[in-house]
């Protein structure tokens, strides 16, 4: 097991280095809560919604902070898996 108590063995690597998670939820969460949520950016919507993002590992870090959500008595709104633009290869011509 690792420091999240996740089992390192048992998950299937579904993330990579170029995919970001952006987790939308319904409550009220601050930047201070970015430790909590293993670094990830905590960041409010226009209609004041946290919204959580960042590079996660793997599905088990995916569930890990989902269970946080749940455990925080926050609404899930959505889990989307964005493919960064920075490591999109260019095509000349």
């Amino acid at each position: 097991m690792d420091a999240h108590g996740r089992d390192e063995g048992d998950a299937q690597d579904h993330a990579t280095p170029s995919t970001i998670y952006e987790i939308r939820i319904g409550g009220h969460l601050g930047p201070e809560w970015t430790s909590w949520f293993d670094g990830m950016t905590v960041a409010l919507e226009a209609n004041g919604d946290p919204l959580l993002r960042s590079p996660l590992v793997d599905q088990a870090a995916l569930h890990a902070v989902l269970r946080r959500v749940r455990d925080l008595g926050l609404t899930l709104r959505s889990v989307v898996l964005i493919p960064r633009t920075d490591t999109l290869t260019r095509s000349d011509g």
